[in-house]
């Protein structure tokens, strides 16, 4: 349970405003520095995160249904290409930076890690 508390605040800690759980890494080399960017991996492991913390009740059910909801109405609002999440979007402004492109890997991390029959609702 210890090493679970302690990935949990891993995710906690890169927690943003918007996006929960999900910027890209952090830098530790003079002084602790966030790097702002996510992805579509990302996204899909913080959501996951969140999952897990709560299933694991290190999570209140509230605090969790609204980390839920606060990141996917951001990633709704996210630009897209042709329908799609591109890779990389800046955490504090939303916008997407270069170059810009689609990743099918990172796409797939995505829907792979929060797709409905993960929880048992169907397929």
């Amino acid at each position: 349970m210890e090493v679970a508390r302690k990935t949990w605040l891993c995710f906690e800690n890169l927690a943003g405003p918007r996006i929960t759980g999900s910027r890209d890494n952090i830098q530790e080399e003079r002084a602790p520095r966030v790097a702002h960017r996510t992805s579509p991996t990302n996204v899909g492991l913080g959501l996951l995160a969140t999952l897990a913390a709560h299933d694991l009740g290190l999570l209140p059910a509230d605090a969790m249904v609204e980390r839920l909801d606060r990141t996917l109405t951001t990633v709704e609002g996210l630009e897209r290409h042709e329908g799609h999440l591109l890779n990389w979007y800046d955490t504090q402004n939303l916008s997407p930076l270069f170059p810009r492109y689609v990743s099918t890997v990172d796409s797939g991390n995505l829907a792979g890690r929060f797709s409905p029959w993960r929880r048992g609702a169907g397929g």
